[in-house]
């Protein structure tokens, strides 16, 4: 029997949709992904393009997410896989910047 993560990556290599439900499922990982307090003070608000719209609005959080950002791309890679590519993080400061960058 197949687990339900085991269902939608086989189904978001075939479909667009499954594909969005796939980058939202790893998104909700983002404490896994990268850790606390970082995952605490930042939180993942768009993919589009291949990059990641990361909202902080603490300077010295953003900078630390910065020194952190090879790693974190590796990590959203390997989780991702075939379903989509992460190619940059871009770090914002206030939710009013990514109006109209939905997941997409």
């Amino acid at each position: 029997m197949n687990s339900f993560k085991q269902l939608i990556d086989k189904l978001a290599k075939r479909s667009g949709v499954f594909s969005e439900i796939k980058v939202r499922l790893i998104l909700e990982e983002w404490d896994d992904i990268i850790g606390s307090p970082l995952s605490n003070k930042t939180k993942p608000v768009a993919l589009k393009a291949g990059v990641l719209y990361v909202l902080c609005e603490d300077p010295l959080w953003a900078q630390e997410l910065r020194f952190y950002t090879e790693d974190i791309l590796k990590k959203l890679k390997s989780k991702l896989k075939d379903t989509r590519d992460v190619n940059a993080i871009k770090i914002i400061r206030r939710s009013e910047e990514v109006d109209g960058k939905i997941y997409s």
